[in-house]
């Protein structure tokens, strides 16, 4: 008989746009994983230099007037943060130098299908 045991994921979600926060907060809901949101890259950036998280999905575009999500990246790994950290965006994959450049493990372009969401969190599960 097989028994599969999925672990809790700790994620963080930098995200601005209420929709796209209601849509993964269900989906973190289904896997029974915990989802900590930050609205702006500031305010994510202070709590991870401090708070523990098995993932980071980042939106790239934050409205934000100081940091953008490419900026967030890049300062958690100046930082030392070694968490995976992916992009989640409406912009074409032209830019995908850009994330690699930024830290980011990976990218995802919007719209996001559940299934492609679910297998996000799954790829990073411990």
């Amino acid at each position: 008989m097989f028994l599969r045991v999925t672990l809790k994921m700790y994620i963080t979600y930098v995200e601005d746009n209420v929709a796209n926060i209601a849509l993964f907060e269900r989906i973190c809901q289904m896997g029974k994983d915990d989802l900590t949101i930050y609205l702006d890259a500031e305010s994510a950036f202070n709590a991870l230099m401090t708070d523990y998280c098995d993932l980071i999905v980042i939106d790239l575009h934050l409205g934000s007037n100081t940091l953008d999500g490419l900026e967030l990246a890049r300062l958690l790994r100046e930082n030392g943060i070694e968490q995976p950290i992916v992009a989640i965006t409406s912009y074409d994959h032209l830019f995908r130098d850009q994330y690699a450049d930024a830290g980011c493990n990976e990218y995802i372009r919007k719209p996001v299908s559940v299934e492609a969401f679910l297998a996000l969190i799954d790829r990073y599960r411990p």
